[in-house]
């Protein structure tokens, strides 16, 4: 998802907090705002740290004023075969920029089938990605080289090497000698683990212990206020990993005691519009809903949402509905679209596997 979905998420966990909306509302306390740092910061983490720490053993520098396809997926290729010796390997695509607003794109497949690494480079793009016609090389634009060693991907994708950092990949052989295609190794690894989450909240935990002060009304707290705080970030937290999880990359949950990330349910994609508006929208909805539910003295001060059946069936149940809809249609158009422009397979699922930023 992306990084205002996971912000917005993390303050909608922290509103079932009975305690924290109080606290809000009649503090004029922060606490919420902690709900929404705890739920971006595993990919802040990634994008603000964890990349640039990251080196791979093979890099790829395309040459715009000399285009070749075949140099590409060689490199590719050589990387594949080091981790079918060594155990894994990792490669570092790169873009190709021809001016501040201009990009050569080419486009990177595994074709497991026939164990081949398939390039094509193509259009020039804008920043928008938005492509320019007729500007598709005439010559060494496609280039398919076979390895060895045969490879698998969790899932049929192409990826599409445009604008801005290219993607990095890690080849990890595996006990049935196939070598696996792991898209971004750096990412969803320890940042996005449960392991982590709990030593975050407990740090955490330990500083609203002895800083934050003790209630004005203890009456009114079903726990200790200091242990709002960790329990906020760990559910916030939490809730970035179940939100990833029903995409295709998955998450580490377990990092360091497990090595590898668990695959995702393959529900939806980071970079898909339906399914973050949707997650937004439902946090929105329960975010007013917690907010008047919890609200300060609920004996003497009207509520918002005269009736909660009525406000859940037209602002939540129809909404659903409606994205549901919208979204399947989508699908099935996108998959329609992929099936007739594919140059590589026609049984491709052009799965859109952006990282959220996000």
């Amino acid at each position: 998802m992306k990084g205002f979905t996971h912000f917005i998420s993390g303050i909608a966990v922290a509103t079932f907090f009975p305690e924290a909306v109080h606290m809000a509302s009649q503090e004029h306390s922060f606490v919420l705002c902690l709900g929404g740092i705890a739920g971006i910061l595993p990919d802040t983490l990634d994008f603000k740290f964890a990349r640039y720490f990251h080196k791979s053993e093979f890099e790829v520098w395309p040459d715009p004023n000399k285009l070749d396809a075949t140099q590409i997926a060689s490199t590719v290729a050589a990387a594949v075969e080091r981790a079918a010796v060594n155990g894994r390997s990792t490669v570092q695509l790169h873009t190709m920029q021809l001016g501040a607003n201009l990009w050569r794109s080419y486009t990177l497949w595994f074709d497991s089938a026939s164990s081949e690494i398939v390039v094509e480079i193509g259009p020039i793009v804008d920043t928008g990605q938005v492509p320019f016609p007729g500007s598709e090389p005439k010559e060494n634009n496609i280039a398919r080289i076979k390895t060895s060693c045969p490879f698998f991907q969790p899932f049929d994708k192409k990826s599409s090497i445009s604008i801005m950092s290219g993607p990095c990949f890690e080849f990890v052989k595996r006990d049935d000698g196939r070598v696996e295609i792991v898209f971004l190794p750096w990412h969803r690894t320890w940042s996005h683990s449960l392991t982590l989450a709990f030593c975050i909240s407990f740090a955490v935990g330990l500083f609203s212990f002895f800083l934050v002060p003790p209630s004005l009304h203890p009456d009114l707290y079903s726990i200790p206020r200091w242990l709002l705080y960790p329990l906020i970030s760990f559910s916030a937290f939490a809730m970035h990993l179940l939100e990833d999880s029903t995409g295709f990359m998955g998450n580490n949950l377990f990092y360091p005691f497990t090595k590898d990330r668990t695959k995702g349910w393959g529900w939806v994609s980071a970079a898909e519009g339906i399914p973050n508006f949707f997650c937004v929208w439902l946090s929105f909805i329960f975010i007013l809903f917690n907010l008047d539910r919890l609200r300060w003295a609920p004996d003497i001060t009207p509520p918002g949402i005269t009736s909660y059946p009525a406000y859940f069936f037209f602002f939540l149940i129809l909404p659903v509905v409606t994205m549901v809809t919208l979204f399947f249609k989508y699908a099935r158009e996108k998959n329609a679209s992929v099936e007739e422009k594919d140059f590589d397979s026609p049984s491709s699922s052009d799965r859109d596997t952006e990282v959220s930023s996000t």
